[in-house]
């Protein structure tokens, strides 16, 4: 796809952890396992002092009690992906009852970091609650401190995949860009995952042409057909509504030229399979997750399956991030890098006036990630935008 891939460095920083997977943060998770919690948890960080400097990262929404079928699994499959995390240094984690506690407790046993599983039904009153959940939270603190940053190789790490409010300029330059960078990490022996299931109608044959062998493109197009029977059942073609408003006016007029642009992001590498929803990934490689379009599901998922930071490109400003994971937001669109710049970390829109080539914003991409593992915030790390739905099958009885 592209002429030249330029070189990476050989490492960049980060947390290795005991299954050989690194991570670029080593965070403090406080983990609200259901929305009763919820409260609870907020509680717990309000005020909370990091010796190290940064705040205690809250993961908690609309999780259910009373989930049935395959539904109960994959809610609880997604946190504990978060507790397992390689961005996870230690966790606190919240339940409701004495039951789920102890499933909880066994379930962090197989873990290398320190983790903690409190009940809000063993304590005695709000008050009680508060204060062990933060001498459990200054404890943990204490404990996350025995890893320390090392030079990791790029194997060690997965790169999610995102894009949203596309334009014109996503598709010449932002998701080329990406594709670049895609191309070096995976030479690298870097892992990246790539979802949005309904962003690549459209462009099947593209993937199918990547994708060798008959089980893995059967896997990938089972999700493009699912997902295109569920967008027709109330007699509306998805293929007639989408692009959506923003990336209408933003220049684009058909799905085709929408999802194109989006599979650009994904580099030349043949595609080494599919993924459910929030599924670890087995191997290095290019893999296909199957999620909904909307950012804050998709961006769950990939993170779920282990990926330790995002390369999110916009054409339009999209105001999503995961809390685990860095979310790097990448424009070429000038008018929104003026218009947000407080909220852009890579800036490519010099490749859209040709002061920039490809490679170059590759290579730029690059840098950026290692100034992340580096310690730098992204700009979603600042703003404390957060990314939490999972996409339920069915309403709870």
């Amino acid at each position: 796809m592209f002429t030249t891939v330029p070189e990476m460095p050989e490492t960049i920083m980060g947390y290795l952890r005991s299954d050989g997977r690194a991570g670029l943060r080593n965070h403090l998770v406080v983990l609200s396992t259901v929305a009763l919690t919820n409260r609870w948890a907020e509680l717990i960080v309000a005020g909370f002092s990091s010796t190290a400097g940064d705040a205690p990262v809250l993961i908690s929404g609309d999780y259910w009690r009373g989930l049935r079928g395959a539904d109960v699994q994959l809610q609880h499959d997604t946190l504990a992906a978060m507790m397992a995390h390689p961005n996870t240094g230690a966790c606190l984690v919240l339940v409701h009852d004495t039951v789920s506690a102890n499933k909880w407790r066994e379930a962090a046993q197989k873990l290398d970091r320190p983790v903690t599983v409190l009940a809000l039904m063993d304590m005695s009153g709000m008050q009680h609650a508060v204060g062990q959940g933060k001498s459990a939270l200054s404890a943990l603190e204490i404990a996350r401190q025995q890893f320390v940053q090392t030079p990791c190789g790029w194997s060690k790490f997965t790169i999610g995949l995102e894009c949203g409010g596309s334009d014109p300029t996503s598709g010449v330059a932002g998701n080329p860009a990406v594709g670049i960078f895609v191309d070096m990490m995976l030479a690298a022996g870097g892992t990246i995952i790539v979802s949005e299931t309904a962003e690549f109608l459209g462009a099947e044959a593209v993937v199918q042409k990547r994708t060798p062998g008959a089980q893995n493109w059967a896997r990938i197009n089972g999700y493009f057909e699912a997902c295109e029977r569920r967008f027709s059942e109330d007699g509306e073609s998805y293929r007639g509504v989408n692009p959506t408003a923003e990336n209408i006016e933003g220049g684009l007029s058909t799905l085709t030229e929408k999802s194109m642009g989006a599979v650009c992001k994904t580099g030349s590498a043949p595609f080494a399979g599919g993924l459910d929803f929030g599924e670890k990934v087995t191997g290095a490689g290019l893999w296909f997750m199957d999620t909904p379009f909307f950012s804050p599901a998709s961006l769950n998922g990939m993170v779920a399956g282990g990926a330790v930071a995002v390369l999110f490109v916009i054409g339009v400003f999209n105001p999503c991030g995961h809390e685990l994971a860095p979310t790097l937001k990448i424009c070429a669109n000038a008018r929104t890098t003026d218009r947000w710049s407080d909220a852009v970390d890579v800036n490519l829109s010099s490749v859209i006036t040709g002061h920039m080539s490809l490679e170059e914003a590759g290579q730029h991409i690059s840098d950026a990630l290692r100034q992340v593992s580096l310690g730098q915030q992204t700009a979603a790390e600042k703003h404390g935008e957060r990314s939490t739905i999972i996409p339920y099958g069915q309403w709870p009885l």
